[in-house]
């Protein structure tokens, strides 16, 4: 049995449990951009703690030591009532990420005859990546600039609304916005200056 067939068989199983009980989110990102990922867990499970869990695989916590890595994947994708999806340049081209996007994909799909719960699939855009120019299958997702405060509201209440949530949000988007931008810029700028070592290193200076 591969990956999928026993994500896929896990949540057939148990189709509305996970859902409802675990109240997870689900975040998929590359170990790289760990940062950003904590930084908006951190943000979603203050805006709505007491009742929800933030996956994130690189935390350090949400997968303890020990504990079987892969499982801890398909058991999230599996059980997820919503996924964040932190889009970069970098990112999209990683086969996690489209892994991960493909197993909640799927599960909507499957929801679909039976008019199952929607669940939520966003794409945070960062680091030069905008919704607009995702490639497909993304670009069909309503997805939204991660340092912009406005569509970060517009994104915390499609959560809010995955979860059963209603009433004003109470996190300061303009001050995470301000983060997510400050990583960014740390982010795009240390790219610049590998890339730039790497040409001096591999030109006729280094001979």
């Amino acid at each position: 049995m591969n990956q999928l067939e026993r994500m896929l068989r896990l949540y057939l199983q148990h189709p509305q449990e996970g859902v409802v009980a675990n109240q997870l989110i689900f975040l998929s990102h590359i170990h790289e951009e760990r940062e950003l990922a904590v930084l908006i867990k951190n943000a979603v499970q203050e805006e709505f703690g007491g009742f929800i869990d933030v996956f994130v695989s690189s935390d350090g916590t949400t997968i303890p030591a020990g504990a079987n890595f892969l499982s801890r994947i398909e058991d999230g994708l599996a059980t997820c009532a919503a996924a964040i999806y932190l889009i970069s340049p970098k990112s999209v081209k990683r086969n996690w990420i489209n892994f991960e996007l493909g197993a909640v994909w799927i599960r909507n799909v499957l929801n679909q005859p039976s008019a199952g719960t929607k669940i939520p699939t966003i794409p945070f855009c960062h680091s030069g990546s905008t919704p607009s120019e995702l490639p497909a299958p993304l670009n069909n997702l309503n997805g939204i600039i991660a340092t912009e405060s406005s569509q970060l509201e517009f994104a915390f209440r499609s959560l809010q609304s995955a979860l059963g949530g209603k009433g004003a949000l109470r996190t300061d988007f303009d001050k995470l916005a301000a983060a997510a931008l400050a990583f960014q810029t740390s982010y795009t700028i240390g790219a610049s200056i590998s890339r730039i070592c790497s040409l001096v290193g591999g030109g006729t200076f280094s001979n």
